[in-house]
């Protein structure tokens, strides 16, 4: 998260410290980026956290679709297709355990973040 709010960044947000000539070891540049540093911060991570569940509700009709294939393939006794589906049905809870985890970790980044 450091790394993707510099103080370029904030002078590009806030011209008016760039004309001051504000340094950012100053106690007024360093109190100015911090502030705008925790406002970037939490809307980063509830950005990131609304695109994490767009994909997990995706994956998570996506695995519906492919269940009641699987189903069928059973049915037809297509044990080739029923193999490759339930492969790939697992595939899909992973990423969707993944993203379940990236979301928490989002949300309790959000709560610690002071």
């Amino acid at each position: 998260l450091n790394q993707k709010y510099t103080w370029q960044d904030f002078l590009k947000e806030h011209p008016e410290h760039r004309e001051k000539k504000t340094k950012r070891t100053s106690a007024e540049g360093k109190k100015a980026f911090e502030a705008a540093y925790k406002v970037f911060v939490k809307k980063y991570l509830s950005e990131r956290e609304e695109k994490t569940a767009k994909i997990v509700s995706k994956t998570a009709e996506k695995k519906k679709a492919l269940i009641a294939k699987s189903t069928e393939y059973r049915k037809a006794g297509n044990t080739i297709k029923t193999a490759t589906a339930v492969r790939k049905i697992g595939a899909m809870d992973a990423a969707i355990a993944r993203n379940e985890k990236l979301i928490e970790r989002s949300k309790t980044l959000q709560k610690n973040f002071k």
